[in-house]
């Protein structure tokens, strides 16, 4: 499982994964299993717009793994 998905402090959100165009994308990018999971949590509140401590700490856990993803 995951870090989000095992916290009960985030039980209230469906993760919504990325959708790379279907089944077989023309360029899919292989994410590691833990930043594709923060990321589909992200999405997931970014779509309820929630604003919150927890939301912060997972943006902030995002930027962690990926620096250049400057645009959280």
């Amino acid at each position: 499982m995951g870090k989000y998905s095992d916290d009960p402090a985030w039980s209230d959100i469906i993760p919504l994964p990325q959708d790379d165009g279907g089944p077989n994308p023309l360029a899919a990018i292989a994410y590691t299993g833990e930043y594709s999971e923060a990321m589909s949590y992200l999405r997931a509140v970014m779509a309820k717009n929630e604003f919150s401590d927890r939301v912060l700490a997972l943006t902030e856990d995002i930027i962690r793994m990926n620096p250049a993803h400057y645009t959280v």
